[in-house]
């Protein structure tokens, strides 16, 4: 793609405005025309800007080829690409669509850095979904990346900056992206990709040569430069795109038969679902005689969700959810053996104990559901089962509004996969504690301080959660999950400000567990998650940023990450979209039990922005989440007391100095949870107002 006019093959975003009038000088019109084009050229250059940017061009290579052998196809597979990889990915990276073509993209980015990052991941997404696909249907891009002026003029660009990365674009290989001299430069350092030089290269009506580079995509993936005392081994993973099942391709086909582990069951035809019923066995004969395989500790089998909405149309939601599920539990749940869903499928429309399936099919633990898609709302029922005993452990049921199903899709899934993960850390801690399995076994040790870390914080939960993970380490030093628990529970002990004093030790320590834990899994999630917080203890707000967005590549439903992204874009000043990210981590977690510290951020946020009684109604549920937290306390008597409502701030603050006899509002989180001096001129401003608030409740000034 290079976007050419049908008469010069010229880019149509070229250096200029082009007026294709050739005027006769000795035309008596000519006066007319001129004067008509300097009427038309200043209204022109009143609504036009110029601006530095990064531009991503990007074609598809063989367009022309793959619509003549299957033009519907195609379309189909260039819509699933573009909805669930190419799209979130640039809006991950903060870019802009600036045009879109049957076959191409062009895109905007105000840092060269996320524009690089989201062409490799856009690329390496590419790349993993065209491996299920054969060879002559793939769909595969060439890329161009420049940085340059440009010209905007109503949401369009022109200028050679743009022409270059078309131009680059086209000297790409497919699946290949190659960049100009500027970009490689900027990029050096921040990003682990390496470079091949191509040298200077005369492109098309350029005017001048460019020196151009191709960069190696399978040097790994990419990582954020993080500053002197960040772990280096801390990798920001790209965008791994979710393998979802071609959705617009889906046909009537026949409903599909339920899946009772057991007995039929016949869907209700209309709201509400029951959850799936799994048929277990309370007879004391034996099961089948064959052998059980040795189920792993964290092994999940995916079973297909059932369409019950009546309506056969349907049943390819059901089955995008189940794909879905698939690839997501992998990522929420590491370390975890999740059934292929080929397996999976072949209990489709078989009733089964869920005892047996788990014999045969050696996994601990059974997911199944149904959906109900019924005008604009969508109704999903799930249960997990364990297989031991064929207990039911957990159920869940959403409901959304069908305004993309796609949209509503990605929703289901990631709270589905957060909450499915959290459950089974959780049960497998709890039985292997009352069983007295865990104690000589650091895998066991390792499985009960995740679980304690995932319980609301507070100071005995992070002295358990270190206990385990010593303990774990005793017995396999170069263990990464127990370094990075390790590592976790030092961080949270800092920020949450447990303790008075040692917290600039805390924090070296931990930069020291967190970068043995990643050298030795660099996409180890725990440990990804846990330096997002450390770089924000250390007032390094973009590197904690930057990591935040590593973990959602690695996995895009981790609530944790949208809390990180929204802490520091409020110390950074930016407020409004410190508010969007705790309202992502909330969608997605409103059961975590990590909600309270977006909760709590989100009440800290509203206090800056003089928003008073929404910050009260906001902390007030994050202390029901975690009633253990001081910090909350402290925020909350502030609200209440800027709200008017003194009795309640008084009680809030004699809770808070309780904990803290010796709080002062003129030394209140001058060093901790981060360094004030490190904030954001627009915080420290606005923070007046919280600690207006802190005078009023009764905090010693």
């Amino acid at each position: 793609m290079t976007l050419l006019a049908a008469d010069d093959h010229e880019p149509l975003f070229g250096a200029g405005f082009v007026d294709e009038t050739i005027v006769d000088p000795s035309s008596a019109r000519a006066g007319s025309r001129d004067s008509r084009r300097g009427e038309r050229d200043a209204l022109v250059s009143a609504a036009v800007e110029r601006r530095l940017a990064a531009i991503l061009a990007a074609d598809v290579a063989g367009y022309s080829r793959l619509v003549g052998a299957d033009e519907h196809g195609t379309l189909l597979q260039w819509h699933a690409h573009w909805d669930e990889l190419i799209a979130p990915t640039i809006a991950m990276h903060s870019g802009r669509v600036v045009r879109i073509t049957g076959d191409g993209i062009l895109g905007e980015f105000a840092s060269i850095v996320n524009a690089m990052r989201c062409a490799l991941s856009i690329q390496r997404g590419m790349a993993e979904r065209n491996a299920v696909i054969a060879v002559e249907r793939r769909i595969e891009f060439r890329m161009g990346l420049n940085f340059g002026d440009l010209i905007v003029h109503r949401g369009d660009i022109w200028g050679e900056g743009v022409n270059v990365a078309a131009r680059l674009e086209a000297l790409a290989e497919p699946g290949g992206i190659c960049v100009s001299e500027r970009v490689r430069n900027d990029v050096r350092g921040k990003l682990d990709v390496a470079f091949d030089g191509l040298g200077e290269q005369r492109l098309k009506n350029i005017s001048h040569p460019v020196r151009v580079y191709r960069a190696r995509l399978s040097v790994g993936e990419s990582r954020a430069l993080m500053g002197a005392r960040l772990p280096a081994g801390v990798a920001v993973a790209l965008v791994r795109s979710r393998r979802r099942t071609l959705l617009y391709s889906a046909a009537a086909i026949a409903v599909t038969s339920c899946i009772a582990f057991g007995a039929g069951w016949v869907a209700p035809a209309r709201m509400p679902v029951p959850a799936p019923s799994v048929l277990v066995t309370s007879s004391a004969a034996p099961h089948s005689a064959s052998p059980r395989r040795e189920a792993s500790l964290l092994s999940i089998a995916v079973l297909p969700f059932l369409n019950v909405s009546g309506d056969p149309t349907q049943d390819y939601v059901a089955e995008g959810i189940t794909d879905s599920l698939t690839g997501d539990l992998s990522r929420a749940l590491p370390g975890s053996f999740i059934l292929s869903r080929g397996t999976a499928l072949s209990y489709k429309g078989r009733a089964a104990d869920a005892r047996q399936i788990g014999r045969e099919l050696a996994v601990r633990y059974l997911l199944a559901g149904s959906i109900l898609a019924e005008g604009k709302r969508m109704r999903v029922n799930a249960q997990l089962v364990e297989t031991m005993n064929g207990n039911q452990i957990w159920s869940e049921r959403f409901d959304a509004e069908r305004v993309s199903i796609l949209q509503v899709e990605d929703e289901i899934v990631t709270r589905l996969s957060r909450a499915i993960a959290l459950k089974v850390i959780d049960f497998e801690a709890d039985r292997r504690t009352r069983e007295d399995i865990a104690g000589t076994n650091a895998a066991d040790l390792v499985l009960r301080g995740a679980a304690a870390l995932n319980r609301p914080s507070s100071q005995q939960s992070m002295i358990q959660a270190r206990t385990l993970f010593n303990d774990a380490l005793v017995i396999e030093p170069n263990n990464a999950d127990a370094l990075a628990g390790l590592g976790t529970t030092l961080v949270f002990e800092f920020v949450n400000g447990y303790y008075e004093s040692g917290g600039e030790d805390r924090l070296r320590r931990a930069a020291d567990l967190l970068e043995r834990a990643l050298t030795l899994a660099p996409h180890h999630l725990s440990g990804l998650k846990a330096s997002a917080a450390l770089a924000r203890a250390q007032g390094r707000f973009e590197d904690a940023i930057a990591v935040a967005n590593g973990v959602l590549s690695e996995n895009p439903g981790e609530p944790w990450a949208y809390k990180e992204l929204g802490l520091s874009s409020m110390y950074l000043g930016r407020l409004d979209e410190a508010l969007d990210w705790f309202a992502k981590a909330e969608r997605i977690g409103p059961r975590d039990p990590a909600r309270w510290t977006w909760l709590d951020g989100r009440g800290q946020t509203l206090i800056l922005l003089g928003r008073d009684e929404e910050a009260v109604r906001s902390l007030v549920s994050a202390s029901e989440a975690n009633p253990r937290s001081a910090g909350t306390q402290a925020l909350l008597a502030a609200a209440y007391a800027l709200a008017g409502r003194l009795e309640n701030a008084q009680s809030a603050m004699a809770t808070y100095l309780a904990v803290h006899p010796d709080a002062r509002a003129s030394r209140f989180r001058q060093n901790a949870p981060v360094p004030l001096a490190r904030t954001a001129r627009e915080y420290q401003a606005r923070r007046e107002h919280l600690l207006e608030g802190l005078r009023k409740a009764g905090m010693p000034a």
